[in-house]
């Protein structure tokens, strides 16, 4: 108990900080390298898209998403990089401008982790207000998600919960829910009872997007949204939902836990 409320004091103290530091840098990474997921040097990989992970609070957290940006960056062949999740802002102002100059023709997937999934659905309100479509938003254990909004064309929410501790609003994952459900699909899958073929039991909010089996079940919604450049170059004309293959919610677990 002792250990807990030291935690929750930390916690609160770092959030105050982080409020007071805006977008400043604690990471001591720097910038995401956004500019690689762009131009013509994206033409050499095998499948075409924009995807971006994003850590969680902080930026300090998460370091799952930058192997997770890196597999799909080389395993699943779509440009990938991860960002921190102060840079949020950074990152939505420069979709905009990248739009706008005709760079973001290929599908737009976001991925995020705790805080990071939050603020990754605060990107998709802004460019929806930029009219910019999303075309997969992914987000693992996110922890106070506001409704996602219209523009996202498909949802995926990957998380944990547990029930003994979820009324704490911070490492914690709970399902997000659609501003409009008739217009983004969107599929929330619960680890603690969904069969997903792997053992959940050791997975918690500080290491599911360390997961490789959490990663491959990413990986594989990227696969859905990103198609082969081939396909893409003969299907361009028409519809991405033509190429996408629907999502199949996972069978509830039988028994206890």
């Amino acid at each position: 108990m002792k250990l807990f409320l030291r935690v929750t004091y930390v916690v609160m103290i770092a959030a105050l900080l982080s409020g007071l530091g805006g977008c400043m840098d604690i990471t001591g990474r720097g910038a995401a390298p956004l500019n690689k997921t762009i131009g013509p040097a994206t033409q050499t990989y095998p499948r075409v898209g924009h995807v971006y992970c994003m850590r969680g609070w902080l930026g300090i957290f998460s370091t799952g998403m930058d192997s997770l940006a890196d597999k799909i960056d080389h395993d699943v062949g779509a440009p990938s990089v991860s960002v921190a999740d102060e840079e949020w802002r950074r990152l939505k102002g420069w979709i905009i401008r990248e739009h706008k100059a005709g760079q973001m023709a290929e599908p737009l997937v976001l991925l995020g982790h705790s805080w990071g999934a939050d603020d990754m659905i605060r990107v998709c309100d802004e460019l929806k207000e930029a009219g910019i479509s999303v075309d997969l938003l992914l987000l693992l254990d996110p922890v106070t998600p506001p409704p996602v909004p219209t523009n996202v064309k498909r949802c995926v929410v990957i998380y944990k919960s547990h029930p003994g501790s979820d009324a704490v609003p911070f490492w914690r994952g709970v399902p997000a829910m659609a501003a409009d459900p008739n217009i983004t699909p969107l599929t929330n899958i619960d680890l603690r009872t969904a069969d997903v073929g792997f053992d959940t039991t050791v997975i918690d909010h500080i290491n599911i997007e360390k997961s490789v089996a959490v990663h491959n079940m990413v990986m594989d919604e990227v696969k859905k949204t990103c198609p082969l450049r081939t396909v893409w170059n003969q299907t361009r004309p028409t519809t991405l939902s033509q190429i996408e293959t629907p999502i199949s919610i996972p069978p509830a677990r039988t028994g206890t836990p």
